[in-house]
């Protein structure tokens, strides 16, 4: 006894491209029946668990899948086979739901925004425990040595000056709670950074010759600065940055799939944007270390307030001048932001 009525269709065997017109049949065993129209040939004969119904989508043709590999579809877009699970029933109600699809277009963007803005810079601050010590150290060796072949001169400070600065330097890993052994100072000239200090995740810290000629007449303003440098090793900003820039490619890159060369836009200018913002966090974290550190020093958190002063000063353009978009993309948060947080620190 069927309890399902023929249904006509196409057959696919398992690794063959040929399609037979064929019907198929349940039982009230459920047992399936496929058959050749022309000859009615039995094709297949199976018990459950050896086929197996498709998803229920609008407008598609629901296929019935074999152990084998076979594959039987209806020709009727709009038959459903008795059997069919509550899930399969679900997702076509989803499906032909307009509300259930205007809340995930709704609700997909807010979904990637929180994963990108809130998960990644999450799951990279713990990731960041587990990267070994010499992978930091290949890290700034390999960034150094490419900075002193394509953006850094030797410097062209004068001895004593440079004796001053290293004094001052000196002077503070003495006095803070820190790895001396991990830090190394560097001075050289540059015209790409001009006033300018970075640091590395091995520890190794470079300030500019513009910006120590800059500060030349204030020490507590370059030590500062380099509190604020030493400030993203501790917090090891360049490793979470680099998690966090490859975590926001990979889901934008699997998201979009690059069909069509819009990802490739997105992409670029969604990295560039997300890698800014994590960037001004840790600026801001970086600050705190600083503005900390040096009341531990006993010199006034204004020192940090002067060097910022300074720069501000040494710009052609003053922030506020600054279109908007520029001042988003701008790595550090606004220098006159730093310069008030500064001088309230308590």
């Amino acid at each position: 006894m069927f309890a399902v009525k023929a249904v006509s269709g196409q057959f696919q065997q398992a690794g063959s491209s040929a399609l037979y017109a064929a019907t198929a049949s349940l039982t009230d065993e459920g047992k399936l029946l496929i058959q050749c129209v022309n000859t009615a040939a039995v094709l297949a004969e199976v018990a459950r668990p050896d086929y197996r119904f498709g998803t229920v989508l609008p407008g598609l043709p629901v296929e019935v899948q074999l152990r084998s590999g076979a594959i039987f579809r209806p020709d009727d877009a709009s038959w459903r086979w008795p059997q069919q699970t509550a899930g399969s029933g679900m997702a076509a109600a989803l499906e032909s739901n307009r509300l259930s699809i205007l809340a995930a277009v709704l609700l997909s963007p807010l979904l990637l925004w929180w994963i990108i803005v809130d998960l990644m810079p999450m799951l990279a601050s713990a990731s960041v425990l587990l990267v070994p010590d010499h992978i930091k150290q290949k890290m700034g060796e390999e960034t150094f040595y490419t900075l002193q072949k394509t953006a850094l001169q030797p410097t062209q400070l004068p001895a004593t000056q440079q004796a001053t600065v290293n004094y001052h330097w000196q002077m503070a890993l003495q006095k803070l709670p820190l790895q001396q052994k991990n830090y190394q100072l560097y001075m050289y000239q540059s015209e790409f950074f001009g006033a300018n200090a970075f640091a590395l995740p091995n520890g190794t810290v470079v300030i500019t010759d513009e910006l120590v000629n800059l500060l030349q007449h204030n020490p507590d303003a370059i030590v500062a600065v380099l509190l604020h440098e030493i400030g993203h090793v501790e917090g090891q900003h360049s490793v979470r940055l680099v998690a966090q820039s490859l975590g926001a490619t990979l889901v934008i890159g699997i998201l979009f799939g690059n069909p069509d060369g819009v990802a490739d836009l997105l992409l670029g200018s969604g990295s560039v944007l997300l890698q800014n913002a994590f960037s001004r966090d840790m600026e801001r974290e970086a600050d705190q270390f600083a503005l900390k550190q040096l009341k531990t020093l006993g010199k006034s958190p204004t020192a940090f307030a002067d060097a910022m002063s300074a720069l501000l000063s040494s710009k052609e353009t003053s922030p506020e001048s600054e279109p908007a978009l520029l001042k988003y993309l701008s790595t550090h948060p606004a220098t006159r932001e730093r310069i008030e947080q500064a001088r309230q620190h308590q």
